[in-house]
């Protein structure tokens, strides 16, 4: 296993200390935890590009374990009054929908790669901030306002992200379709031809 794939699985192993640390209300040490598998995240990325040694098993890790961490995340901080429920499941649902959307183009045999769009980025920024202003507000002096405002923002933008994927999985589709009829279509009018 090269060192990306190794931060990736670390990242996956963090969650379950960072879930007991929200249940047990240690904030600041599911802070540090969630501040280290950020780093990881950032970490793998970075060195399965420069090192060259992006896998399979990467490509499988690496969005498992941030999705893993933002769903735990996100349902427990709101659970403990942390953050607004209707965010969570904002941010879940969201999550959801883009996973059943990649698993119905794997199953219809479309192994496109989905390029993450600018919206998409924007909102997995946003939740990491929020997840992190939520739990410094938890321990410390975080401005109300600020908070709210984070949570209107996010809340749109990951919204936005979702009809965004949605629209483009659909594209893809519609596009697999036109494909797969364009071929039949010269093959008959070369034999015509000849």
């Amino acid at each position: 296993m090269n060192l990306p794939n190794a931060l990736s699985l670390l990242r996956l192993f963090l969650v379950a200390p960072f879930l007991v640390a929200i249940i047990y209300r240690h904030f600041p040490l599911a802070l540090v935890i969630f501040a280290v598998a950020g780093i990881t995240d950032f970490l793998d990325g970075y060195l399965a590009r420069h090192l060259k040694q992006k896998t399979v098993l990467g490509t499988f890790l690496d969005p498992l374990g941030d999705r893993l961490l933002s769903t735990v995340a996100f349902i427990a901080l709101s659970i403990q009054g942390l953050l607004p429920p209707w965010l969570a499941v904002t941010v879940v649902a969201k999550d959801l929908y883009v996973a059943l959307g990649a698993g119905a183009l794997y199953l219809t045999g479309n192994l496109a790669v989905v390029i993450p769009s600018f919206w998409g980025k924007l909102a997995t920024l946003l939740q990491i901030i929020v997840v992190g202003f939520a739990l410094l507000a938890a321990f410390s002096k975080v401005s109300g306002v600020l908070l709210d405002t984070l949570f209107i923002v996010t809340g749109l933008v990951t919204a936005v992200a979702c009809f965004h994927y949605i629209w483009s999985g659909i594209q893809l589709f519609s596009k697999e379709n036109d494909q797969e009829g364009q071929p039949k279509k010269a093959h008959h009018e070369s034999t015509q031809k000849e």
